[in-house]
């Protein structure tokens, strides 16, 4: 055998015995067998793997069309949800409580788009609300969006007459009835410190402000 070769041959031994190499590797991992399938645009999915004993402490993987391996979120216990907006697009949610909450869009083909600080979603999943700080030449607004588009409809901030002192919403759900409510700090003292919003069929054209 040639010095070339032994070494060669020495180079690929060393390799395939050494986890720091393989780990390198974006085709080589780790397989769960009781990883469980959370969603699916197409052939790109998510997936619940390595939980701990209780259940409780996961990792959240996400799996594109040619298989490679993109780790959302690690050894994560608080609040998660999935959202199915078609057979092309999902939506994973993370976050926990007294923090933000992030969204991360992803449709078939893998392009990804996350809102930050995601507030709520009705229960028809066709509008969505977030409270977003980096709107372009745009002050912090609360946004509505139509899903599964995820065109804007409706920006509320401290251009718009009513919403002067409009802050990050303290609270912030959906009725039954899927209208939209929530509350914001105003900076004033006593019963006018707080200001209670109705927004009527918010992500439609015919919407209506309602000011308690």
């Amino acid at each position: 055998m040639s010095k070339i070769q032994f070494k060669t041959f020495i180079f690929c031994l060393i390799s395939l015995n050494s986890p720091m190499l393989f780990a390198q590797s974006s085709t080589a991992y780790e397989v769960d067998p009781n990883a469980e399938v959370l969603g699916r645009a197409a052939k790109v999915k998510i997936q619940k793997e390595f939980c701990d004993q209780n259940g409780f402490h996961c990792d959240y993987v996400l799996y594109n069309a040619k298989g490679q391996r993109e780790v959302l979120i690690e050894d994560w216990s608080h609040h998660v949800k999935l959202y199915q907006f078609s057979a092309n697009r999902i939506g994973f949610l993370y976050g926990a409580t007294g923090s933000g909450h992030i969204l991360t869009v992803i449709s078939d083909q893998n392009q990804q788009k996350q809102y930050a600080d995601f507030k709520a979603m009705n229960a028809a999943q066709n509008c969505m609300v977030t409270y977003e700080h980096s709107l372009k030449n745009m002050p912090d607004s609360l946004v509505f969006y139509s899903v599964p588009d995820f065109r804007v409809r409706l920006v509320l901030n401290n251009k718009v007459p009513q919403f002067k002192s409009l802050t990050d919403p303290l609270t912030a759900y959906f009725e039954d009835n899927g209208d939209f409510s929530f509350n914001f700090n105003t900076g004033r003292k006593g019963e006018n410190g707080q200001q209670q919003v109705l927004i009527q069929k918010p992500c439609l054209v015919d919407y209506r402000i309602v000011m308690n």
